[in-house]
C-alpha cells in the first residue's frame, strides 16, 4: 500500500470520526429514546403505515386507547410520540409555561408559514405573542362581523340553487366562505373566492393545504430529505410562490394606503371614515403595520408570516367547524329547531351571548375538535404523572381522545349540547381542550366564535338542514380535522 493511499484512508477515517463525534449526543440521546421508550405500551411502525393507508386513524387511536389505557407512545419516522388523553395529565402539560415548543411536526408548515406564531417556540413566541394579543381583543374583532355577515349573503345565494331535495356536499361552499372572510378581515382584500373559485390565489391555498397534510401523514415524505425535489414537493414550492407573492403584494398596497391617509399610529384611526361615511374597518395586516410605524421591531417577512399564519389558521379550522356542526344539526332535527329559534330571537346580535348555539358550537368541537392533536418538543426531561419523560421526545395531547373520556361525558359519541348549559355539573376544567388552554391557547378563538355564530345563525335562519340517509363523516386527524368524504347534506329554504 503506497503512501498517497495511507493517507487517503487516514483521511477519510478522521472525516469519519469527526463527523461521528460531532453527532455523538444526537446518537446517545436517540439510543436512551429508544431504551425508554421500550417501557411505554405502543404499537409498532409497520401498524402506524398500516392504518394510516385505511384512512381510520382516529379509529384506531380508540382502540390504542382502550388496548393501553390514556397514555401511550408512537414512533413517528424518527420521532418519539407520547400521548396523555387523561385531562388531569392535559392539565400539567398545558399548563407548564416551560412547554412551549412545538414539535417537529409543523416544520412542514414553515416554507408557508414562517417562524409566525404558530411555529416559533421560546423568546421568539413571547415576543409575537405580546405583539398580536392587542390585535384580537374583541372590540376589534366585532368590526370584522360585517364582513362576515356579507360572505354569508353570498353562501346562501349559492346554497339556494341546491334547495331541491337533492343531496351535495356542502364543505366546498364552506371552506370558500371561509377563505373570502379571512381574505378580508386579515389582508383587507376582496377575493371573492365563492363567486371565483379557479382563480389561482384560492387554487393555491387549497392545493397547499393538501400536500402539507398529505406530508404530516407519509412515513417517506415526512423522512425524505430531498423532498423539494419530488413532485409534491415542487408543487408545494409552486404554490408557495403565489402565496408569498400576494401577501407581499398586498402588504405594499396596504401600506400605501396607509401612508395617503396619513395614518402613522393607532390613534389616527379612531376617527377614519370610508367612503359613505361609516367608520372606516381595519385589517389583521393593517394593524401589523401601523405597529411597525410606531417602532415595534417588526420586519415586512416577520409581518407576511403572521398575516400568512392567520390565513391558515383561520381558514381551515373554521371550515372543519361550520362543517361539522351543519352535519350534525341535520342529523338531529331538536337541536336544529332549538338553535333556530333562539337565532330567530337574536337576530344581529352574534357579538352577544347565545347560550344555546354556542352549545352546539362546543358539542361539535368536542366530537370534531378542528385541531385533533397538540404536540410539543421536550427540552429537558420532564415529570407528568408518574412518568419522567426523556429530552428529546415529544407528547402530544389527544384531543379527540380527551374529550370522549366517559367521566364527564357520559356517552361520549352521543350528541347532546345541554352537556354544556348544565350549570349544576362539575366539570374537569381541560375535560374540553378544543381551543388548547394555557400559554399556548388560541389567539383567535374569540374571532373564531365569532364567525361560527354568525355563520351557523345566518344559515339556520335561511335554511333547513336534512339528514342524507346512512351517511357519515369520515373524520381524518390531518393538520385539522376533516370529512374524508365530504360534509353531505339536503337543504330546504325557511321561505324568508
Amino acid at each position: 500500500m503506497d503512501l498517497l493511499t495511507i493517507n487517503s484512508l487516514s483521511l477519510m477515517g478522521l472525516a469519519v470520526l469527526a463527523l461521528f463525534l460531532r453527532y455523538l449526543t444526537t446518537i446517545l440521546e436517540f439510543i436512551r429514546l429508544i431504551k425508554w421508550s421500550s417501557t411505554v405500551p405502543g404499537p409498532s411502525i409497520g401498524e402506524l403505515m398500516e392504518n394510516a393507508k385505511k384512512g381510520q386513524i382516529l379509529n384506531w387511536f380508540t382502540e390504542l386507547r382502550e388496548k393501553y389505557g390514556p397514555t401511550f407512545r408512537i414512533w413517528m419516522g424518527r420521532d418519539l410520540l407520547v400521548f396523555f388523553s387523561d385531562p388531569e395529565d392535559v392539565k400539567q402539560l398545558l399548563s407548564n409555561n416551560s412547554l412551549l415548543h412545538k414539535s417537529r411536526n409543523y416544520s412542514s408548515l414553515e416554507p408557508w408559514l414562517g417562524k409566525g406564531l404558530l411555529t416559533s417556540s421560546g423568546e421568539a413566541w413571547h415576543r409575537r405573542r405580546k405583539l398580536l394579543t392587542p390585535a384580537f381583543h374583541f372590540r376589534i374583532l366585532s368590526e370584522f362581523k360585517e364582513p362576515m355577515e356579507e360572505n354569508c349573503k353570498i353562501l346562501a345565494s349559492r346554497l339556494r340553487e341546491k334547495c331541491n331535495g337533492e343531496e351535495f356536499d356542502i364543505y366546498p361552499y364552506i371552506t370558500l366562505f371561509a377563505l373570502d372572510v379571512i381574505c378580508e378581515t386579515a389582508m383587507g382584500i376582496k377575493k371573492n373566492a365563492q363567486m371565483q373559485s379557479q382563480s389561482e390565489y384560492v387554487r393555491a391555498v387549497q392545493r397547499i393545504c393538501h400536500i402539507l397534510h398529505t406530508k404530516a401523514f407519509s412515513f417517506w415524505q415526512r423522512t425524505n430529505p430531498f423532498f423539494k425535489y419530488t413532485e409534491p414537493g415542487r408543487e408545494r414550492d409552486a404554490c408557495l410562490r403565489i402565496l408569498h407573492d400576494e401577501t407581499n403584494r398586498v402588504i405594499k398596497l396596504r401600506r400605501k394606503m396607509l401612508e395617503d391617509a396619513k395614518i402613522q399610529k393607532m390613534a389616527d384611526t379612531e376617527n377614519l371614515l370610508d367612503n359613505i361615511g361609516k367608520k372606516k374597518r381595519f385589517a389583521f395586516l393593517d394593524m401589523l403595520l401601523i405597529s411597525q410605524m410606531e417602532g415595534v421591531d417588526l420586519t415586512d417577512r416577520e409581518i407576511r408570516e403572521e398575516v400568512d399564519t392567520f390565513m391558515f389558521e383561520g381558514h381551515d379550522t373554521t371550515s372543519s367547524a361550520i362543517g361539522f356542526a351543519i352535519y350534525l344539526l341535520s342529523q338531529h332535527s331538536e337541536v336544529q329547531q332549538e338553535a333556530f329559534e333562539e337565532c330567530m330571537i337574536l337576530e344581529g346580535n352574534e357579538k352577544e351571548n347565545m347560550p344555546y348555539l354556542e352549545a352546539v358550537i362546543k358539542e361539535t368541537l368536542r366530537l370534531y375538535p378542528s385541531v385533533p392533536t397538540y404536540a410539543r418538543y421536550i427540552t429537558e426531561d420532564l415529570q407528568v404523572g408518574k412518568l419522567t419523560l426523556p429530552k428529546g421526545s415529544n407528547i402530544s395531547i389527544m384531543t379527540y381522545l380527551t374529550q370522549r373520556d366517559e367521566r364527564y361525558f357520559p356517552e361520549p359519541e352521543k350528541f347532546d349540547p345541554q352537556r354544556f348549559l348544565q350549570k349544576d355539573k362539575e366539570q374537569h376544567p381541560f375535560s374540553f381542550v378544543a381551543f388548547s388552554a394555557g400559554p399556548r391557547n388560541c389567539i383567535g378563538q374569540k374571532f373564531a366564535m365569532l364567525e361560527l355564530k354568525c355563520s351557523l345563525s345566518y344559515l339556520l335562519r335561511n335554511f333547513e338542514f336534512l339528514p342524507v340517509k346512512d351517511f357519515k363523516p369520515n373524520a381524518l386527524p390531518e393538520l385539522v380535522t376533516k370529512s374524508g368524504n365530504g360534509i353531505k347534506i339536503r337543504i330546504k329554504s325557511r321561505g324568508n
